[in-house]
Formats: structure tokens, C-alpha cells, sequence
């Protein structure tokens, strides 16, 4: 198919979306617009009609960056590169999506996004029934260059593309200021001037040239770089033409798209031949076990759906395929809170207060590790139900009732329960 949708989200949910189908064998737009917040996504579903979709992330919550590898990029290296630059992140590792884009010339050049984000994009896309199969940082999407770098503003904030795998995003007001620190770092203090006529011509030629810029929206003021307007174009056409090219995609490993086969092969012809009346026969009989495979393992899906629910009843948008991540995620937490105490003896003791009080439902669960307790924040329907729950919990757990609110017709307050001896 020649005609693609390409979408381009924002950080937060409450961002513009901006959008265009384009078609390649015509070269023209077919539709553009733009939608106000994440939930408005579901007016595309119509627009794609079963067009491919590529998706553009802000550049802004990807982290391009290189390491240095030594030789061949093999899967144990591969594994081991997040902690090479563990040092250069905010997050902690575990917590981060990384992609190799390329490896060559001893670097392997890095996309490192939170994986909350990732989430959150796929949950967007998935409640609005999009099926998309490429997530690319918008900044590639740009033209590339080897002699120069590649500009372009969307709304307040500008692109700027470094090289094929590198780039970053900023606000107008900060990009004289950014500019300035990448094409004039400050000289060093013990830095000595020439007194060789010969090395300060060259010092003086090799500060005249100035970064070439190719600029695709109309050029900025007053900021560093020779700066060159090229043939102006709408930024979603340029983005969706660039990524139409790219073979760049963010969806790798666990959040690698399942594969989709096609339906014409569930389509069974009818035989006309009587020789293949056994071959048919053990199809059939294939058939039927797998299918009885499906359902066995539809209901074991469903019934650990139906624990993760039960144990984490506030989260939302829960995907089968990710239960199994999110419970070890939800499991490392769990022991690193619990160094040194029996949080689950203890939990095992509340349990049954709750289940005698229906009303009494807890909102927050904090654990703390030093001082072997467990804060809660309550939401009940009256005061005195405060009171029956601490009178049911058993004897050897101690209470402390902390502040306590009404809020319309439910009460909410905290208590804090800590282990004897």
C-alpha cells in the first residue's frame, strides 16, 4: 500500500497530535489535521482504513546517545551497553526501553525511553484501536546530511537533526542558547595565545567556519551556525516523507508487535480430490487439538489477568503480554522494600479484617523497611469502621490512627500497623 498515516504524539496526553496520511506513489497529502489531547485519537481509526501507521515520538523523552564498543556487537555486549552509560542516566536501568539504531565504526548509536512512556503511547494507541507497527523519535525523520545538520520548527520548539542517528529538540526561546554552547564551547582558562603568525591565521580560519545549517521552516534570529533556507515545506510532509524511508523502530524487544499473518490461509478450500479425504482427516484432527490448546491456555491467560487484578485493582489498561514484565517489576519492588522484616506475615494478618469490613477499601500501601511498619491510606464509609477494623486485626500487630477526613459521603484516614517485639 503507497498511502501511509503518520502520527506524531506528544509527551503528555493533554499535548497537540499532529497527523497526515501521505501518499508515496502520488506524492501529494491526502488529509492532515490535528487532534487536542490523546483522547481524540479514535477520529483517526477511520482516517487509517487500514493503512500502515508510523508513529513519531518527541524527540524531547528520547535519549540519542553512542558508546564505544569493542568490535563486533554480539547479544552478550548488546545486553551489557545499558550499563556502559548507566552513569549518563536519570533512571534507573531497569526502569529505561533501549534500542540499538546502529553499530559501525566501534560505536553502537542508542534511543533510551522511559518505559512508563512506552506504555503510555501504546495504551493511547490501543484504546483508539491503532494498530501501529514503527515508533520513530521525530528528529530522524529529517533529512540527513554528511556536511551539515538539519533544522525545522514545530509550534515553540525546533528540531535540530545532527547527524543520521543524533539530535535533539528545544524551546525557541532556548535556541540561541544551545547553539551557542555546541558551535562555540567556552575555551579552556589555561588556553595561551599564539604569538606564531602562521597558528593564529589558522586559529582565526578554523573559528570562521561555522556550522552549516539546512533550515526547512523560515530561518530563526540571531543564533549561531550559517544557517541556509532550503525549499520550504509543511513539517508534517517533511517528517512523514522522512519517515517513510526509515527503518529506524523504538518497538523492539519486549515491545516488538506480534506478527500478524494473513487470513487467507484460515480459509480452508473444499477438496475435490478423494485421495485427500485422509490428509483432510488428520488436518481436521490437528485442528480440533490445537484448538483445544487455545482455550486451555485462553482460560490460564484470563485466570493470571484475573490475580493481577485482584492484587493491583488501581492500575488500568492491563495487556496480557506485559503481565509477566509488570509482575516482575511489581516482585523486585516488593523485595527490596522487604529487606529485614515479614512484610507478607504481616499483610497475611490484615487480610482477613478486610474481607469481614467489604466498605473498608485501602487506597495507598507504603512499607517501611527501617521501622518493620506498614502506613495505609483508608477509604470507608463511616468513622466506626475505623474502629471494627483495628479491633479484628490480631493481637500481636499494633495500631496508630492517624488523621482523618470526610470526603462527600466517604471517610478517609491513615493507619499505621506495626509488628510486636
Amino acid at each position: 500500500m503507497s498511502e501511509r498515516l503518520v502520527v506524531r504524539l506528544g509527551s503528555e496526553a493533554n499535548h497537540v497530535i499532529d497527523w497526515l496520511v501521505w501518499s508515496s506513489s502520488e506524492q501529494e497529502i491526502i488529509a492532515s489535521g490535528q487532534l487536542n489531547h490523546a483522547e481524540q485519537l479514535s477520529q483517526l481509526h477511520e482516517k487509517a482504513g487500514g493503512r500502515p501507521i508510523i508513529t513519531l515520538l518527541p524527540v524531547s523523552d528520547v535519549l540519542l546517545t553512542k558508546v564505544e564498543v569493542p568490535g563486533k556487537l554480539t547479544k552478550q555486549l548488546q545486553q551489557a551497553l545499558p550499563y556502559m552509560i548507566e552513569e549518563e542516566l536519570a533512571t534507573d536501568v531497569d526502569n529505561l526501553h533501549f534500542t540499538v539504531l546502529n553499530c559501525s565504526q566501534g560505536f553502537a548509536h542508542l534511543a533510551v525511553v522511559e518505559k512508563n512512556k512506552m506504555d503510555n503511547w501504546l495504551d493511547w494507541l490501543e484504546a483508539a484501536q491503532l494498530k501501529c507497527r514503527q515508533f520513530l523519535p521525530d528528529v530522524l525523520a529529517l533529512p540527513a546530511s554528511d556536511e551539515a545538520w538539519s533544522a525545522m520548527q514545530m509550534g515553540d520548539d525546533w528540531l535540530i537533526k545532527q547527524g543520521e542517528f543524533t539530535g535533539f529538540s528545544c524551546d525557541q526561546s532556548l535556541l540561541p542558547f544551545l547553539l551557542d554552547r555546541w558551535l562555540n564551547p567556552p575555551e579552556p582558562e589555561n588556553k595561551t595565545k599564539s604569538t606564531n603568525k602562521d597558528e593564529a591565521d589558522e586559529v582565526a580560519q578554523t573559528e570562521s567556519t561555522a556550522q552549516v545549517i539546512h533550515c526547512y521552516t523560515p530561518l530563526p534570529q540571531g543564533v549561531a551556525g550559517d544557517w541556509q533556507l532550503q525549499t520550504p515545506e509543511l513539517p508534517m510532509q517533511l517528517l512523514a516523507q522522512g519517515a517513510l524511508t526509515s527503518n529506524l523502530n523504538l518497538l523492539t524487544g519486549e515491545y516488538q508487535p506480534q506478527k500478524e499473518y494473513s487470513k487467507n490461509w484460515l480459509l480452508w478450500k473444499k477438496v475435490g480430490i478423494a485421495a485427500a479425504a485422509c490428509l483432510v482427516l488428520a488436518v481436521v484432527s490437528s485442528v480440533l487439538t490445537l484448538h483445544q490448546v487455545k482455550q486451555e491456555n485462553a482460560q490460564l491467560q484470563q485466570q493470571i489477568k484475573q490475580v493481577y487484578v485482584t492484587l493491583f485493582p488501581d492500575e488500568q489498561n492491563i495487556r496480557d503480554a506485559r503481565i509477566k514484565a509488570q509482575l516482575k517489576r511489581h516482585l523486585a519492588k516488593l523485595e527490596n522494600q522487604t529487606q529485614g522484616a515479614d512484610l507478607l506475615g504481616m499483610l497475611a494478618k490484615i487480610q482477613p479484617a478486610f474481607k469481614q469490613i467489604p466498605s473498608f477499601k485501602p487506597v495507598s500501601l507504603k512499607y517501611e523497611a527501617k521501622n518493620a511498619e506498614i502506613r495505609l491510606q483508608i477509604q470507608a464509609n463511616t468513622y466506626a469502621d475505623f474502629e471494627k477494623f483495628q479491633s479484628l486485626l490480631d493481637n500481636s500487630l499494633d495500631v496508630k490512627q492517624g488523621a482523618m477526613s470526610n470526603q462527600g459521603n466517604k471517610v478517609t484516614g491513615t493507619l499505621t500497623i506495626r509488628g510486636q517485639g
